[in-house]
């Protein structure tokens, strides 16, 4: 069985020291963690995992400087194909899009799509205010879906985050509430039906989605919904998949399972943000909730539909 971790940041040193320089953390209140390849490996190595698909996520790229953001990019997913080549087939990557520049993210796949190292591109949940099923995106969506591409999203702290109001860290509330709005954004703006090759996994078992969708069930009858009427939200819903970071108990997995079916769920474990230990226990914990035929299939079948050869034995 081949065990593959879906949601693995890889922050960069490079990409670090640039978003320092502008005064810029992994989120409010929290620096970046120290990190190189070989952590990641002997994380892996501990838990058996035999692949990670690299992403460099949240806080993002963009920060009101678009040329600041192309490059950025363009660095980031050159440094990503030498991280993959050196990594003894244990990595692969998402690739980087230099959005909100529709025009840059499209020029930056043409660039590194087809390079082997790459197993997809990485979304953010919003760009400079806008959420990626607003019709801007369009463009860059229809290429996804022409190319059937598979697409990492990683929440990032929304534009009118209420600083100071509730003072915890972004990522314990506005992440899961981020990824919420966002695939609520994309069932409304009718994207699965649009851009149906499209494959996406997004983050921690959708953010609140699991606790939020029976309430959008009980709306379905509602003209904001009509995009989804016809299949209904559970179905649409099952349209995407969701990976485990941070997310692997009966209130929030358990939730996602009880309308997704297992084969649309895949491994996360948000190393290096959260340590190895921490890891480490949840993936015991993750084990012991899924049971058996459950493991197999989130920890290793299911990544063979995104991945292909990459997600077979080494």
């Amino acid at each position: 069985m081949t065990i593959v971790d879906f949601h693995h940041h890889a922050p960069l040193a490079s990409y670090v020291s640039r978003l320092t320089a502008l005064g810029i953390q992994a989120q409010p209140g929290a620096p970046f963690p120290v990190w190189e390849p070989a952590d990641s490996v002997r994380m892996m190595d501990r838990l058996g995992i035999d692949l990670a698909v690299l992403s460099v996520a949240s806080p993002g790229f963009y920060f009101g400087d678009q040329t600041f953001t192309t490059a950025l990019c363009r660095d980031t997913n050159d440094e990503l194909t030498e991280v993959v080549r050196a990594g003894d087939g244990r990595f692969a990557a998402v690739a980087c899009l230099p959005l909100p520049s529709v025009d840059a993210a499209l020029t930056e796949i043409e660039r590194v799509f087809d390079r082997p190292e790459f197993v997809g591109v990485g979304l953010l949940t919003s760009y400079a205010g806008s959420y990626v099923g607003h019709p801007k995106f369009d463009g860059l969506l229809e290429t996804l879906n022409d190319r059937g591409a598979f697409v990492h999203v990683h929440p990032v702290l929304p534009a009118w985050w209420p600083e100071g109001e509730i003072p915890i860290r972004p990522s314990v509330l506005e992440y899961l509430f981020d990824s919420t709005r966002l695939i609520t954004n994309l069932l409304l703006t009718d994207v699965p039906r649009r851009f149906p090759r499209v494959r996406w996994v997004f983050s921690h078992c959708g953010g609140a989605m699991p606790a939020v969708a029976p309430r959008m069930v009980l709306a379905e009858g509602m003209p904001e919904l009509a995009a989804v009427a016809p299949q209904g939200v559970l179905r649409a819903l099952a349209a995407f998949r969701y990976d485990t970071a941070l997310s692997h108990t009966a209130a929030d997995l358990g939730a996602l399972l009880s309308f997704i079916d297992d084969t649309r769920v895949v491994l996360g474990t948000d190393f290096p943000f959260s340590s190895l230990d921490e890891v480490a226990g949840r993936f015991a914990l993750l084990g012991e909730y899924l049971g058996d035929t459950r493991r197999s299939a989130v920890l290793s079948e299911n990544a063979r539909e995104l991945l292909g050869d990459r997600g077979r034995t080494r």
